[in-house]
């Protein structure tokens, strides 16, 4: 059975070829309403490239024979790597245990409808992505200055480029790929439940 869906995955993938943004001959439209707690559109955008380049499926803005209903239901950070704090100037290690790594963390809870009957084709489920990230404790003097020959302190953010940041501005950067990993996670899906759907209907058709 899993070797059969994946050749007919990979049937599908070869079967279209995509140009210039027009809508591919025999693949299924897809529109998406506006998402829920995506107030920068980030997440409708990459769930329209991804399928836009699934092979099977089509994006269009309005009228889509399918409707991508999507909300962001969480997105939050777990803290996953730690190390012991030193005293700034001695160097000594404390007791005390500082983050380095968080683990950001987004869900969505996605519906497919028909775009004629309105009819669930795909019931409501929960997809979420990770995506783990490196910073420097905001409340470390050692992490976020050191001192130059001179004696003048100066602050390492400024001098990281771009290497090191801040609990919040790590958050930040992984955006773009916690998106396009939770975008790309729905379209897969869907590919493996219409390839499902397709061995059922050929399966009961060969037994009537």
């Amino acid at each position: 059975m899993r070797f059969l869906i994946l050749s007919l995955l990979l049937a599908f993938g070869c079967g279209y070829h995509f140009e210039g943004g027009k809508e591919k001959e025999g693949a299924i439209t897809i529109s998406i309403p506006y998402i829920k707690g995506d107030g920068e559109g980030q997440l409708n955008s990459e769930l329209a490239k991804a399928i836009s380049s699934s092979g099977m499926f089509d994006y269009v803005q309005n009228g889509g024979e399918l409707i991508l209903q999507a909300s962001i239901i969480s997105d939050g950070d777990d803290r996953i790597g730690f190390r012991y704090d030193r005293n700034p100037t001695t160097g000594e290690r404390r007791h005390n245990i500082v983050g380095t790594e968080n683990r950001r963390t987004m869900s969505a809870q996605i519906t497919m409808i028909d775009g004629s009957t309105h009819e669930t084709v795909v019931e409501s489920q929960v997809i979420s992505a990770t995506a783990d990230y490196d910073y420097v404790d905001s409340n470390s003097i050692r992490d976020l200055t050191f001192t130059e020959p001179n004696g003048t302190p100066q602050r390492v953010l400024d001098f990281s480029l771009g290497q090191l940041d801040s609990v919040d501005g790590g958050h930040d950067d992984t955006s773009l790929l916690i998106y396009r990993l939770l975008a790309q996670k729905i379209v897969s899906g869907l590919i493996v439940k219409n390839a499902v759907d397709r061995v059922a209907r050929e399966k009961a058709s060969s037994t009537q």
